[in-house]
């Protein structure tokens, strides 16, 4: 005998039968009807408006990573780059150009000065150092030996 359907059963139509939950295994998962519509995304807040001339957008550049370095938090070339829609190494030639230092640089230099007016300011090594960005005193010390 061949594996082949006889005739009757591929001129049939056919219908799909769904199982009753009578019909359903006890573990087999049901899946409940969709009715909720998906939560509405809100739309992108408009974002600062990108200054057109280069040293506009430098000085904006300068103002970020300053408030950064001041508020003890990273920030990365690439992430001002993106926010002035530059690419990384052009905003980093056309910071260099400007101020004469890369952006890493200067943003050493005023984690250092702050470091030195926290310092002058009576606190210790430490807490200068978390105050500043760092996780070890060393990490400071390293960084004002090089500033």
């Amino acid at each position: 005998m061949s594996d082949a359907l006889p005739l009757t059963m591929l001129n049939a139509p056919s219908v799909a039968r769904i199982p009753s939950a009578s019909s359903m295994p006890p573990f087999a998962v049901r899946q409940a009807p969709i009715t909720q519509t998906l939560p509405k995304i809100p739309a992108p807040q408009p974002s600062q408006i990108i200054p057109k001339s280069t040293p506009e957008r430098m000085r904006v550049a300068r103002e970020r990573i300053r408030a950064a370095a001041e508020a003890g938090q990273r920030i990365r070339s690439y992430e001002v780059a993106l926010d002035l829609d530059l690419s990384e190494f052009h905003f980093a030639r056309q910071f260099r150009a400007a101020f004469g230092r890369s952006p890493h640089v200067f943003y050493d230099e005023v984690r250092a000065q702050k470091a030195r007016e926290l310092l002058a300011d009576g606190m210790s090594e430490g807490d200068v150092a978390r105050r500043i960005g760092f996780r070890r005193p060393a990490e400071l010390r390293a960084l004002l030996s090089k500033r």
